[in-house]
């Protein structure tokens, strides 16, 4: 009997998590969705798109999933990602970030609880990690989504809100029930996230992408 204990144990599972994790990533690569609410959102000295990309081109029927997570605070992307602790990755999708320093495409494959049947979410913010802003401090945005038989023939993705109500659930866990609002109407400055966003009303069936987003998107206060 192997030693579970053995570094080479260790190594080979570690080796099969990266095959898997790759194998998904090309397997997860689906055809570019249509929205009719594509909008370049501007808060503050900074903007993004209410929508992440399927390439490097700012379109509306280049879309992938609507903007319905904000973790401000003290956030960063790699912060958000180590506390929600969610280990398995997948494609990478597009977000055209600009700042003072100006504009830059930035990549995600975010992170998913699980494989085959799973919550996903994306991150995106500048290069070096978050915004800033006076408001919301150091800020990042996301996107959330079900996979639905991923290792399958016929996989299907969407159902935004459960998958942002799921995140909500683990942030819960992280940072505490009173750090997050879910359905979040608006802004700690009293903007309204709705109008801010412009992505609601975004339901129905593409392909195998079902949408599903009230545009008001999950605030979690990241500590």
């Amino acid at each position: 009997m192997a030693d579970r204990s053995s570094p080479h144990v260790g190594a080979i599972r570690g080796g099969l998590m990266i095959a898997v994790a790759a194998l998904l990533a090309v397997a997860t690569s689906a055809s570019a969705s249509t929205t009719q609410n594509l909008a370049r959102v501007t808060y503050h000295t900074n903007s993004f798109y209410n929508y992440d990309f399927d390439s490097q081109t700012a379109a509306s029927n280049n879309v992938d999933w609507p903007v319905d997570l904000i973790f401000y605070g003290n956030a960063s992307i790699s912060k958000v990602y180590s506390k929600i602790n969610w280990v398995w990755t997948g494609s990478n999708e597009y977000e055209l970030i600009t700042t003072k320093s100006g504009s830059t495409w930035i990549s995600s494959g975010g992170r998913k609880n699980t494989i085959c049947t799973d919550t996903h979410f994306r991150l995106y913010a500048p290069s070096v990690g978050y915004f800033t802003d006076p408001v919301l401090g150091h800020y990042v945005i996301g996107t959330a989504h079900l996979d639905k038989n991923e290792c399958g023939s016929t996989p299907t993705y969407g159902w935004n809100e459960t998958a942002e109500a799921n995140v909500a659930a683990r942030a819960r866990a992280v940072w505490g029930k009173g750090k997050v609002t879910a359905n979040a109407t608006t802004l700690p400055d009293g903007t309204s996230t709705l109008a801010l966003l412009g992505n609601f009303n975004e339901t129905g069936l593409q392909g195998n992408h079902y949408f599903w987003n009230n545009g008001l998107p999950t605030l979690i206060k990241v500590s």
